[in-house]
């Protein structure tokens, strides 16, 4: 599949309203008052549906995109030590 900036501007302006619709509905409070990140968590983690590695991953990827590589490795590093202890914890 070819770049299509076109399509991305698209994409990226269909994001704004979803996050406008998820600060208008999804909370109790006026929607100037909701965080944009907070609005946003809430698309992801609904499109995730629960999934907490696929969660880490996107927080992964978010801070790789904004250039913070060494947050990002530092993260990767804590969430993989988290999930092997979140699975000992299991037993």
């Amino acid at each position: 599949m070819a770049y299509n900036q076109h399509k991305i501007d698209i994409a990226e302006k269909m994001f704004e309203v979803a996050i406008e619709l998820i600060k208008e509905n999804a909370y109790c409070v006026p929607a100037d008052r909701v965080p944009t990140t907070d609005a946003i968590a809430t698309l992801v983690a609904k499109n995730l549906k629960g999934d907490c590695i696929n969660a880490q991953d996107v927080a992964y990827n978010v801070l790789e995109e904004v250039n913070e590589h060494t947050l990002a490795k530092n993260f990767k590093e804590l969430a993989a030590n988290h999930n092997r202890t979140f699975d000992l914890e299991q037993v």
